[in-house]
């Protein structure tokens, strides 16, 4: 059942950098939204389709942001987990091997 199965730490923790970027860049989204006001971008027409914008993704971007951070802090709890696992395998081969 376990065969082929293999984890990557150093992948994983490559993914998780990539999503503490898209964090970080869902975060200024939000920010961009909130401080964006309908009298900043030009003619009333796109100040309206601008606000249209705003108020149907606001909430989207929102949750989006939430899950991202709590999947990065499974994330951390995952790398961590399999770093522990990995050192404590290497220091028992180790242990094994000095027997001999």
């Amino acid at each position: 059942m376990g065969d082929g199965f293999k984890t990557d730490v150093d992948e994983l923790a490559n993914f998780q950098r990539t999503l503490k970027q898209a964090e970080s860049s869902l975060d200024e989204v939000r920010k961009s939204m909130k401080d964006t006001g309908s009298s900043d971008i030009g003619t009333k027409s796109l100040d309206d389709a601008c606000n249209e914008f705003q108020e149907h993704w606001k909430y989207g971007v929102e949750q989006i942001h939430e899950k991202a951070k709590k999947l990065n802090e499974g994330l951390d709890k995952v790398n961590q987990n399999y770093r522990e696992v990995e050192e404590a395998l290497a220091a028992a081969f180790a242990k094994g091997e000095g027997k001999k």
